[in-house]
């Protein structure tokens, strides 16, 4: 029999991250990231998180800044438009977190090696990059099978959570993702723990006929969370977009004032009626 699987955000949090856990985070850039995720793990104080994401944005910067991570692995993180990470810059160039620099293929096939339950997967588009001079965990090898083929062997990666942010979920876990999936159906599928939070609730049937680019069944699922605008200020379609003029003030924001305002005892009602409340979702629906 199929039982509910609808959790509040903080007992979410508190009951599948852990402190050094690895956590993969759904979306790319500035869409339909998890942001209210991210204010939840900083109000919680956890701590030495590994974070692993496609493209990294706002999200990375924010657990930096809230002394969350210790590791990140990702293709780019930046601002895209609005220039570069500054938190993230600053604990790069100082050393507080490690890098372990990816490409979108070692991504991929890192999941896609844990979802197979092999050590690795065999990559060729990385020869002849500098990507051996950083990562210490890959090696070119020769095909054992005697093609003469040389290989790089990459390593899976284990996720202990995902996070996915999705418009349509049931409260058994089923979601639906209408637009670009990225690798949120492999980190869905390969987490030891997987959280989904969405924008809308609705019955079983509905995600059926949902559609769609991507469904997560409900086998992956261990959380399902509701949060309206929970992306924001990143964007979900068919919803919303980002929202440019909360960036923007994010970037010219001592972090300690902007966690004061918008995440420090905020339930996510308070967080929209700070960042600008109807006028601001107004300026953001599609």
């Amino acid at each position: 029999m199929r039982s509910s699987k609808l959790m509040s955000l903080k007992d979410a949090i508190s009951t599948y991250i852990q402190d050094k856990d690895l956590i993969g985070f759904g979306g790319l850039s500035f869409w339909r990231k998890p942001i209210s995720v991210c204010r939840e793990i900083i109000r919680q104080s956890k701590k030495k998180l590994s974070i692993c994401t496609f493209v990294g944005g706002i999200e990375v910067d924010m657990l930096i800044a809230g002394g969350c991570v210790s590791e990140v692995r990702s293709c780019f993180v930046g601002m895209e438009i609005f220039g570069m990470a500054p938190n993230y810059r600053r604990a790069v160039e100082s050393g507080v977190i490690k890098i372990s620099e990816e490409s979108e293929a070692t991504i991929a096939l890192g999941l896609r090696a844990s979802y197979l339950k092999v050590p690795f997967m065999p990559l060729k588009g990385i020869i002849g990059t500098d990507m051996p001079k950083v990562r210490d965990d890959i090696k070119q090898i020769e095909d054992p099978l005697g093609s003469g083929t040389q290989v790089m062997a990459v390593p899976k990666i284990d996720l202990d959570v995902a996070i996915i942010h999705v418009p349509y979920a049931d409260e058994f876990g089923n979601a639906n993702i209408a637009g670009a999936v990225w690798m949120d159906a492999d980190m869905a599928k390969t987490a030891k723990n997987t959280i989904i939070i969405c924008e809308k609730l609705v019955e079983t049937e509905d995600i059926r006929y949902l559609p769609g680019k991507a469904q997560l069944p409900m086998q992956t699922t261990d959380a399902v969370v509701k949060i309206p605008f929970g992306a924001h200020p990143t964007s979900c379609y068919p919803f919303y977009t980002f929202d440019p003029l909360h960036i923007q003030e994010y970037l010219k924001t001592d972090f300690e004032d902007y966690k004061e305002k918008y995440i420090i005892n905020k339930t996510p009602a308070q967080y929209l009626e700070e960042a600008g409340g109807i006028q601001t979702i107004l300026n953001i629906l599609l």
